[in-house]
């Protein structure tokens, strides 16, 4: 089934989105990243995480991790992604 016109464009937006801040992380950072380590840094700071929530147009930290997991599925194998997560599982509930 083929996507409509307005939602093909919404799609480019958030792909646009997403990797504009991913880029935006890093170079806040002052290094190269990659998508898991950008995770990280979203989980860990409640501002940067606020950034992507508005950035992206969603509403919840939830909507939002789910987001970027569905855009970049890698950063579920990430050993540090997994090993931050079972370190702070307040997070999850």
């Amino acid at each position: 089934m083929s996507k409509s016109p307005s939602q093909n464009m919404e799609d480019a937006e958030f792909e646009h989105a997403f990797y504009s801040f991913c880029t935006f992380v890093s170079l806040l950072h002052g290094k190269k990243m990659n998508f898991p380590t950008v995770f990280l840094k979203i989980l860990e700071n409640d501002k940067i995480r606020k950034v992507f929530i508005d950035l992206i147009g969603e509403e919840s930290d939830f909507g939002a991790v789910q987001k970027f997991i569905e855009t970049e599925p890698s950063i579920t194998k990430s050993k540090y992604v997994t090993k931050y997560l079972n370190k702070n599982k307040q997070i999850l509930s």
